[in-house]
C-alpha cells in the first residue's frame, strides 16, 4: 500500500476564467497603436494576450480591446495594463465593461466550452493511494456493492458509460457491475464513487451474464481524493443568494447542490449568473428553513458540464466570529441530520451510559459513579457553545438516545474521542452500525476545520470487537508511515485517601534542567513519533500552557507537572503526572499518570522508585480534591503495581492518527459501518 499527499490543498491552480485550448485573436490598441495577438487568457473582468511584438508598457496604461474568432463578434472594450510578462504576454484588466458585453463574453465562453476549447483551471488530487491489502481491498468492494455505488466505465477511446455496482463475491472472486448502455470489451477503467472519493479499478477481463457485466475481484485499487472536507447533499432545501460583484443589477438565486465546512456548489445558468473561475463574492448569503440566514465571502472555484448543467464550486469563509459559528451550524444541520450537538442531553446521556453497560466496564459497576453525576453536569455545561475545547454528539431516538460521543481537545494539537456508548432503543429502525457511524462523522468531522490540528486520539479497550475492526486495524494499515500508533497499556486505578507504601532510599522531587533533559530523550527513544507528539511529550509543549489558558478562560482546569524518583542521588524514573476538568472524562482518563524509566526496570531500585511516584502522584491529587487517579502501564515489569494494590480496570491500547490521515479513516468508517452485501 502507497499513500501520496499532494501539495496544494486547494487542488487547483491559481487561475482567473478560462485558458484558451483554440487560437481566438484578439487586437491591443494602445493610443494609435495596434498590436494583434493570441488569447492566452479569459474572464469577465480580465484576459491575457499573447502579442506578436513587444511594445513599451506600463501596469495602468488605458488599452482599448477588440476580440475576434474569424471575425469580430464584439465592439471594443475598455481596459488597463495589470502586468506585463517576458514571453512576451501581457494581462489586462476590463474597465466597468457594460452587462451586455459581460452576457456575449460568456455566451462566446459557453459555445467555446461546448466545442471543448476551453481549458478548465488544473485539478488534480489531494491524496492518491494505492490498496493491495486483500482484507481491506474485500471491505471497499463489498462496501461499494452493499451501498450500490454509482460510477463511471472509461473506455480506451475515450467514452464514458455510467455504472453500479451490484455484487461482491469475496468466495467465487468477483463482482458485478450494471452498465447504463450496452456493456463493452475489456479493458476499460471502473471509477466507483466512495464516501469522499473516487475509487480505480483497472478491468483487463469481462463477460457479461443476466444483464450484468461480472469481473474478476480486483487485487488493487487506487483511491483518489479531490478535497480534504467531503461535501454532502442538503437533507432540507437550502439556497444560495447574492448580487454579482461586477454587476449589481445581477441577482443570483439557486438551490444548494452540495455543501461543505468550506465550500458549496450549485447548477449555474452561465448567460444569467455571469459567474468564472475566480470571480470573488464580497457577500452571498446561504438561508434554510428553521435557522438565520448566514453571511459568506466566496470565490468561484470551477465550473463543470454535468448531466443536469453547469456545476459551480465555490469556496467560502465566514465573514467573522458569530458568522463561522451559525455556518457550522447550518452545515451541521444539513450533513447531519440525525444528530445533536446542542442542547441539554445530560439526563438522556446519563440514562444511556446506565442502559447501555457503560458503568459496567471491567473493574467498574454503576454505584461508582453516583457522586459524579454534579460534576458531570456541570462540566458540560461549560462546554456548551465552547466547540473550540469540546463538545458532545448524541443520535437521539424520541426521548431516549441511541448512541453518544464526546470529543475534546485536551493537548495544543490533539483531539479525542471519549465517553462512546450505544442501546438499541425500542421502536427505532436504525442498526448499531448506523447509529455508531453518524456520531462518530459528526464528531470528528467538524474538527477538520480547526487550523492547529495535527492529531487524533483515543483510550481504547483492548477486546472490542468494534474498535478492533475500526480503529485498531486502520492504525496498523498506516503505522508504517510513522503517522499512526497502536501503543498497549493496561489500565490501573488508584484511591487517593488511603496508606501509599514509600520506599526507603528513594528520593522525589522536581527534575532538574539535566533530568529534564534525560527524561525527553528517553521518551523519545522508546516511545512512538506519534505518541510524543500527540500526547504533547515533547520540550516545546510539555508544560501545556496553550491549553492550560485555553481551557482556564472557560473555568476548567488543565495541569500537568514531571517529578523525578532518585536514588543514591541518581536519577532512576520520571512520572507525568496531568489532570482535566472533574467531570470531563467519568473514567478519569486525563487524570493519569506515566512512569519513564531511566534504567532497567526490572531492577529493584526502579520498581521501588516507579512505587515511590505513583504514592507522590497520590499527594498530588490529593491536594486537587480528587478521589482517584488513573496510571497508564506501560512496563513489562509490574512488581510496583502489585505492590501498590492498584484496581484493574483491563487492557487498553492507545490509539492515534495522523489528521492528515482523518478523510481516509472516515471513508473506512463508511466503509465498515455499511451493511454487509448479500
Amino acid at each position: 500500500m502507497q499513500a501520496d499527499t499532494l501539495d496544494e490543498m486547494g487542488g487547483r491552480e491559481s487561475v482567473l476564467g478560462y485558458r484558451m485550448g483554440t487560437e481566438l485573436t484578439a487586437v491591443a490598441s494602445f493610443g494609435n497603436r495596434h498590436a494583434p495577438g493570441r488569447l492566452v487568457q479569459l474572464s469577465l473582468e480580465h484576459l491575457t494576450l499573447q502579442l506578436a511584438s513587444q511594445p513599451a508598457l506600463a501596469p495602468g496604461q488605458a488599452v482599448s480591446v477588440v476580440l475576434g474568432h474569424g471575425e469580430r463578434w464584439a465592439t471594443a472594450l475598455d481596459a488597463e495594463v495589470m502586468d506585463v510578462r517576458g514571453t512576451p504576454e501581457v494581462g489586462l484588466r476590463f474597465v466597468a465593461p457594460p452587462l451586455a458585453a459581460g452576457r456575449r463574453i460568456v455566451s462566446v465562453l459557453e459555445a467555446l466550452r461546448d466545442n471543448g476549447l476551453l481549458l478548465p483551471p488544473e485539478t488534480r488530487p489531494v491524496w492518491r493511494e494505492s490498496i493491495d491489502h486483500p482484507d481491506r481491498v474485500a471491505r471497499i468492494c463489498d462496501a461499494l456493492a452493499a451501498r450500490q455505488a454509482r460510477g463511471v466505465a472509461r473506455l480506451p477511446d475515450g467514452r464514458q458509460q455510467t455504472v453500479t455496482a451490484v455484487f461482491f463475491d469475496v468466495h467465487e472472486g468477483q463482482m458485478g457491475w450494471r452498465f447504463d448502455g450496452p456493456a463493452p470489451a475489456a479493458p476499460f477503467v471502473l471509477e466507483a464513487f466512495g464516501y469522499s472519493s473516487v475509487v480505480h479499478v483497472e478491468v483487463r477481463e469481462a463477460r457479461e451474464t443476466a444483464g450484468l457485466v461480472v469481473v474478476p475481484a480486483p487485487k488493487e485499487l487506487v483511491r483518489y481524493r479531490h478535497r480534504w472536507l467531503r461535501r454532502a447533499t442538503p437533507s432540507s432545501p437550502c439556497t444560495l443568494s447574492f448580487d454579482h460583484s461586477l454587476w449589481p443589477q445581477v441577482h443570483v438565486r439557486r438551490p444548494v447542490l452540495d455543501l461543505s465546512y468550506e465550500g458549496l456548489a450549485f447548477i449555474t445558468e452561465p448567460g444569467e449568473d455571469l459567474l468564472y473561475p475566480g470571480l470573488r463574492q464580497s457577500v452571498l448569503e446561504v438561508s434554510m428553513e428553521g435557522l438565520p440566514p448566514v453571511r459568506l465571502r466566496a470565490e468561484v472555484r470551477n465550473i463543470s458540464s454535468t448531466s443536469t448543467g453547469r456545476r459551480c464550486g465555490m469556496s467560502v469563509r465566514p465573514l467573522d466570529g458569530a458568522g463561522a459559528r451559525a455556518w457550522r451550524a447550518l452545515v451541521e444541520a444539513q450533513m447531519h441530520p440525525t444528530t445533536k450537538v446542542e442542547g441539554d442531553w445530560s439526563d438522556a446521556t446519563w440514562s444511556l451510559f446506565e442502559r447501555s453497560g457503560y458503568f459496567r466496564l471491567p473493574g467498574k459497576s454503576p454505584e461508582d459513579f453516583e457522586d459524579l453525576r454534579p460534576t458531570f453536569d456541570a462540566t458540560q455545561a461549560r462546554l456548551e457553545g465552547r466547540t473550540h475545547l469540546g463538545y458532545r454528539v448524541v443520535r437521539p431516538a424520541g426521548d431516549a438516545l441511541e448512541a453518544t460521543v464526546s470529543v475534546s481537545k485536551p493537548y495544543e494539537s490533539s483531539w479525542m474521542a471519549h465517553q462512546l456508548a450505544r442501546q438499541q432503543v425500542p421502536g427505532t429502525r436504525a442498526s448499531a452500525r448506523e447509529a455508531l457511524r453518524d456520531i462518530y462523522l459528526r464528531g470528528y468531522e467538524p474538527t477538520q476545520v480547526d487550523p492547529d490540528v495535527k492529531w487524533f486520539f483515543a483510550f481504547c479497550e483492548a477486546n472490542v470487537r468494534w474498535v478492533r475492526f475500526t480503529k485498531f486495524d486502520f492504525a496498523t494499515w498506516y503505522e508504517h508511515t510513522g503517522q499512526t500508533c497502536l501503543v498497549p497499556f493496561r489500565l490501573m486505578e488508584g484511591e487517593v485517601e488511603r496508606p501509599w507504601e514509600v520506599p526507603v532510599g528513594i528520593d522525589v522531587g522536581s527534575p532538574t534542567a539535566e533530568e529534564r533533559t534525560r527524561f525527553f530523550e528517553q521518551v523519545s527513544s522508546t516511545r512512538p513519533v506519534a505518541y510524543r507528539e500527540a500526547l504533547d511529550l515533547v520540550p516545546e509543549r510539555f508544560d501545556l500552557a496553550g491549553p492550560r489558558e485555553k481551557w482556564g478562560e472557560a473555568g476548567l482546569g488543565r495541569e500537568r507537572e514531571l517529578f523525578v524518583a532518585r536514588h543514591g542521588g541518581k536519577p532512576v524514573a520520571l512520572a507525568v503526572v496531568e489532570s482535566a476538568e472533574p467531570g470531563l472524562n467519568l473514567f478519569n482518563v486525563l487524570d493519569g499518570v506515566r512512569l519513564v524509566p531511566l534504567i532497567d526496570d526490572t531492577l529493584p531500585e526502579a520498581q521501588d522508585a516507579m512505587l515511590a511516584l505513583l504514592a507522590r502522584a497520590a499527594d498530588w491529587y490529593r491536594a486537587r480534591g480528587r478521589k482517584v487517579f488513573v496510571h497508564y502501564v506501560e512496563s513489562e515489569c509490574v512488581v510496583y503495581v502489585e505492590r501498590a494494590a492498584l484496581a484493574d480496570l483491563g487492557e487498553g491500547k492507545l490509539w492515534v492518527i495522523s489528521a492528515s490521515l482523518l478523510p481516509e479513516f472516515l471513508e473506512h468508517l463508511h466503509e465498515s459501518t455499511t451493511p454487509r452485501g448479500g
